[in-house]
């Protein structure tokens, strides 16, 4: 077992029994991440733990096992990051990170170490401060995890706490990676904060390092929009769109809008079907297609083929005009099939 920097007797105090309806609240420090062989957890974690204000005075912590509390709804901590722990009678459950370890404590969040050069708030998602608790590998290095390693934590660290406005509702990963749930406020500033109705939802989910939405920066993106129109920032489109109507900047209204470097759509065992009430356009650096303008093009090419191979309009040739095409019977099927698609 790793050395801890805390001092701990272990010893067994008698701390009396909880009634049936109450639970203990605590401050918890992990120790230990318990993995199986393929690094993944079922959520058990080792904290150190004062259940009582004589231990915590005389700096004597117990070592014991606890479990998410919501087992569908949890985040995995490090070690070294403090924990909520409640006590119950059937043993004890975690919650969430708190301050100091992961965030900031709160009576420091006007400290000049947390205000960036630019004058902003400088809160990190893997801030750690070990000043006051620390556990290492008995030669003074800090542990992390099995997993997280001090190039990993040093990789993800320049992750910032995303950035919400009153009223939001934010579920964020600390590498980068969050769901906020909002709304469509013109005081606000957002790519959907231009044209609309004010107080209409709005979903954003991103995967991308950056404190604010910006679809030129995120590495991917969703956003569920009900009312408003989206700004695609310096993103350029070569060509647009295929259609002659609003351009993707401009429509005002319920939509929503994926982007990425790539998108890949597979379908495993069935259909893959796109279903429009208006248009369907699909535009490549080349080419800009209106799926109706070419589907017309398409019908047409057909039924001047099959007049030609029927006898109904002919080439002049040198002696005399064309006849009947021995290829008449497939190019009437090919028209009819085309005719068969239209709405």
């Amino acid at each position: 077992m790793q050395d801890i920097g805390i001092t701990s007797d272990h010893s067994s105090n008698d701390r009396g029994e909880l009634a049936p309806n109450s639970l203990g609240l605590f401050y918890g420090r992990v120790r230990e991440v318990l993995l199986n062989e393929d690094n993944r957890s079922s959520g058990r974690i080792d904290v150190w733990i004062a259940e009582s204000r004589d231990d915590y005075e005389k700096n004597s912590y117990d070592l014991v096992p606890a479990f998410p509390l919501d087992i569908y709804n949890f985040t995995l901590p490090a070690i070294n990051e403090s924990v909520i722990i409640i006590r119950g009678e059937s043993g004890r459950y975690y919650y969430s990170s708190i301050p100091p370890v992961n965030f900031y404590d709160q009576i420091t969040v006007d400290n000049e170490d947390l205000v960036g050069a630019d004058g902003k708030e400088n809160v990190k998602v893997n801030l750690h401060n070990y000043e006051s608790f620390l556990i290492d590998d008995g030669f003074g290095t800090p542990v992390y995890g099995t997993t997280l390693t001090e190039d990993f934590i040093a990789a993800t660290d320049i992750v910032k706490s995303r950035n919400v406005n009153e009223g939001d509702h934010l579920i964020q990963g600390r590498y980068g990676s969050s769901i906020k749930f909002t709304s469509k406020n013109e005081l606000n500033e957002t790519p959907w904060s231009l044209e609309g109705e004010d107080g209409q939802p709005v979903i954003a989910i991103r995967c991308g390092q950056e404190q604010l939405e910006d679809p030129t920066t995120d590495n991917s993106f969703i956003y569920l929009l009900s009312d408003q129109s989206f700004d695609f920032g310096d993103i350029e489109f070569s060509p647009e769109s295929g259609n002659v109507g609003d351009t993707m900047d401009a429509y005002v209204g319920g939509q929503v809008i994926i982007g990425a470097d790539r998108l890949t759509l597979l379908s495993k065992a069935d259909d893959i079907s796109i279903s429009s009430k208006s248009l369907v356009s699909i535009s490549t650096a080349k080419w800009a297609v209106d799926m109706d303008v070419l589907m017309d093009q398409v019908k047409a090419l057909a039924t001047q083929l099959d007049a030609l191979c029927a006898g109904k309009a002919t080439l002049i040739t040198g002696v005399g005009p064309t006849g009947v095409g021995t290829n008449t019977a497939d190019c009437a099927a090919i028209k009819s099939e085309i005719e068969g698609m239209e709405q």
